[in-house]
């Protein structure tokens, strides 16, 4: 089995927007069928049920809320517990010092995979710079 040609620095760009456009287009799908279908998130938990309600099948894992007798706290899900967004530190210069720890709060944020996109050299979308604390 042979390795693949390593991907020249334009093709990792067209690579990183087409991956930052998918990710938009799926989330902006996802919101759309959330305002159709009934979608159902635990408040206690990180449980999530697409249907009618909400299922009693399993326990709530959240443990904390025991004179619930485990039941889970179903209410209408966000596109935010549909589809979670992992945040990671916006890194400004990849050659740069390190984070410092008690700076951090001057540091941006944005999901993980918008921060990798941008590293590869996509373009950030407007509605990401303030997260990413690009406009200060």
């Amino acid at each position: 089995q042979t390795n693949p040609p390593p991907l020249s620095s334009q093709e990792i760009q067209e690579a990183a927007e087409c991956a930052l456009q998918a990710w938009d287009t799926m989330r902006g799908g996802a919101g759309k069928l959330l305002k159709k279908y009934p979608v159902k998130a635990c408040g206690y938990c990180s449980e999530v049920h697409v249907g009618p309600w909400g299922h009693r099948v399993k326990l709530c894992g959240a443990f904390k809320h025991q004179w619930r007798d485990g039941k889970h706290g179903w209410q209408e899900a966000t596109l935010d517990e549909l589809i979670p967004p992992n945040y990671v530190w916006h890194v400004r210069d990849l050659a740069g010092p390190p984070l410092s720890n008690h700076l951090k709060r001057f540091y941006g944020k944005a999901p993980a995979i918008v921060e990798l996109c941008v590293q590869a050299g996509a373009t950030i979308p407007e509605r990401y710079k303030a997260m990413m604390r690009l406009d200060i």
